[in-house]
């Protein structure tokens, strides 16, 4: 998929060179040969710099350059505590999967990893799940990837019915976890979870 894109790449855009591409990423030559050949992908910082080096926009026209390809999904950085973000390597999942799910462009859609238990059984600690960070509106109810200044977290937010300004009720499945009612101003949604990896 990806050697696929990168060809279709540098047969629209006849003035770009793998070197200059190359130069671009900071990458040797061959390493643009190796993702021409199939046997190596495209990280996801990468292809950022392949669409600017191509003169491709981020949003609309990628969605679409993206159909019948594939999202390259890095981890959701959480800058307030970064190594237990950590992640080997990107995801690489087909376009047409994905677009089931959401209409978000390829930038937009993250991984992130459980790190407490307060969310079993339906997010286990040690799982992967993906973030569609297009989407903060918990309408309709569902988990989110949210912050409150300390780190990142999933959990269940629904708006509170009848609330003025309107409230959203954070909540967990471990009884342990007591639910809070907050102003959309007092955290941050940082996008919805749309699918996860379970081992079975």
């Amino acid at each position: 998929m990806d050697s696929q894109w990168l060809k279709t790449q540098f047969h629209l855009h006849p003035d770009c060179t793998k070197a200059g591409l190359a130069r671009v990423l900071g990458l040797e030559p061959p390493a643009i040969s190796k993702i021409l050949a199939g046997n190596r992908q495209i990280k996801a910082h990468e292809y950022v710099k392949m669409r600017n080096y191509f003169g491709l926009s981020s949003h609309q026209d990628d969605l679409k350059s993206h159909k019948g390809s594939a999202y390259v999904l890095g981890p959701l950085e959480n800058r307030m505590n970064e190594k237990e973000s950590d992640l080997d390597g990107d995801w690489s999942i087909p376009a047409s999967i994905l677009h089931q799910k959401t209409k978000a462009s390829p930038d937009q859609v993250k991984i992130f990893l459980i790190q407490e238990t307060v969310m079993e059984p339906n997010l286990k600690k040690g799982e992967h799940v993906i973030v569609d960070l297009s989407d903060k509106n918990p309408t309709p109810p569902g988990i989110f990837v949210i912050s409150d200044g300390f780190g990142y977290m999933a959990r269940n937010c629904s708006y509170k019915p009848g609330s003025s300004p309107p409230k959203i009720t954070i909540s967990a499945n471990q009884k342990e976890f007591e639910a809070h009612t907050l102003k959309k101003n007092e955290f941050n949604i940082l996008g919805r979870v749309i699918a996860k990896m379970q081992w079975i």
